[in-house]
């Protein structure tokens, strides 16, 4: 069981609230887990998010052209938390021009993951909003189907493959994951190459290399740095005794720099050779559908700021949490104009 799941029933929170009431990618296994991948894969694919650089690379030259002119501004609100809402509204078939709103409730919902309880009125506040959004572009498409992501889900609930409310479910975890994650991710790579302008301006001369800096900047500044669950059954692992009911930890994190897999590894090189993935995205059958949509974003928007700017730093103010996860709420930027 996910932590989140256990911390919202012991608050008295049905789960379901979060999810939709159906089946999604994260909480379902077997042949659900299955079936649910199989009818949304074909979206995910390298070559199927290709198609979409051009529309990724527009919206970041529009979003950095004002702080090229002022010589700078805050990376994550003003571009980072801008580009993943509105591309993932146009593969759903939604106006893009929600998509910074989307953002907003995909911060909110995924501060779950951390723990955070805090406001629980006004964690299911976003989650009501997210399923009336969902629910108003499924009823939209319905009537008017466009072969988008949304229609796609429809046509396989009416073709029995998945139900109405795994419409719901799938839409509101991709709508979810899609945003949040990736901003931050974005951002987290801007500080390390900010922390590196060698590496930077190398990546600037040679774009060959962009692949492989934004896996780098992935391995030593992961979005996920914990994945915590709880035990349904007791187990022995590595000659340790773990209960049931237990949180345990997935620390990707170390995986990152394990000398083992990565030579050097707190050296960060933007033209390593990755024989390995960094775990970012997972491994097996729950590796992230949204890992090739991820990689592309992050590439383009690289590789857009390499066009514009020719230096920047972080200046004062940055508002950088790690927990489970990396928050970056604030990333003010001083840059210099190519």
């Amino acid at each position: 069981m996910s932590a989140v799941a256990k911390q919202l029933a012991d608050l008295g929170i049905d789960p379901s609230m979060m999810t939709g009431g159906g089946g999604n990618l994260q909480t379902n296994e077997g042949p659900d887990h299955a079936r649910f991948r199989r009818v949304v894969s074909r979206w995910f694919t390298p070559r199927a998010v290709d198609r979409m650089r051009p529309l990724v690379r527009a919206r970041t030259e529009e979003l950095l052209a004002p702080l090229t002119d002022t010589g700078g501004g805050d990376f994550m609100r003003d571009v980072s938390a801008r580009v993943p809402g509105p591309v993932f509204c146009w593969m759903m078939g939604a106006d893009p021009a929600a998509g910074d709103r989307l953002f907003s409730l995909a911060e909110i919902l995924l501060k779950a993951f951390d723990g955070n309880f805090d406001d629980a009125e006004v964690l299911l506040g976003a989650a009501a909003e997210m399923q009336e959004f969902v629910e108003a572009l499924a009823a939209e498409k319905k009537a008017e189907p466009d072969g988008q992501l949304m229609s796609v889900l429809l046509a396989a609930s009416d073709a029995g493959e998945i139900t109405e409310a795994d419409v719901r479910s799938l839409s509101f975890e991709m709508l979810s994951a899609s945003t949040d994650n990736t901003a931050h991710s974005m951002a987290g790579a801007m500080t390390i190459l900010a922390e590196h302008p060698d590496e930077y301006e190398r990546l600037r001369a040679d774009r060959s290399l962009i692949p492989s800096a934004v896996e780098e900047c992935l391995r030593l500044v992961p979005r996920v740095v914990s994945d915590p669950h709880y035990t349904e059954h007791g187990t022995t692992l590595l000659g340790v005794e773990i209960p049931p009911d237990t949180m345990v930890h997935f620390h990707s994190v170390v995986g990152n720099v394990d000398p083992s897999i990565y030579p050097d590894p707190e050296v960060f090189d933007i033209g390593r050779e990755h024989a390995r993935p960094q775990l970012n995205f997972g491994v097996g059958r729950h590796y992230c559908l949204g890992a090739a949509l991820a990689r592309m974003e992050m590439q383009e928007i690289l590789d857009t700021v390499c066009d514009a700017w020719s230096s920047f730093t972080v200046d004062n103010g940055a508002e950088i949490e790690t927990t489970v996860t990396l928050h970056i709420e604030s990333l003010p930027l001083s840059v210099t104009p190519a």
